[in-house]
């Protein structure tokens, strides 16, 4: 069983513990979107439970409106699955995910 969402805003940082999916997405888009409004910029995602397209969907959505303004939003502690869906869904950009570098030998 999943931890209950939560969305704390702790005034420099948003923190977000628990599971977005699709049970709560619209809960999760509405909180988020309200605590990120005062113009808070950075999100601290390192207690989120797991990650799938649900979860970028909503991160998408929040950054929406901070890209509107000029600002972006600074994500932290994102799960290696999480960037790996957004650089392979190709928003990793749009919601100012740093781009993983790859390391070849030749």
């Amino acid at each position: 069983m999943s931890e209950a969402l939560q969305i704390r805003d702790d005034g420099d940082c948003v923190r977000i513990a628990g599971r977005i999916d699709v049970d709560n997405a619209g809960d999760a888009l509405a909180r988020g979107r309200k605590a990120l409004a005062g113009g808070t910029c950075r999100v601290d995602l390192s207690q989120l439970e797991s990650a799938d397209s649900v979860t970028l969907a909503v991160l998408i959505a929040w950054a929406a409106p901070a890209s509107m303004r000029g600002t972006a939003i600074e994500f932290s502690g994102v799960a290696p699955r999480l960037q790996a869906l957004a650089q392979l869904s190709d928003a990793d950009g749009l919601i100012g995910m740093p781009v993983a570098t790859e390391s070849h030998v030749a």
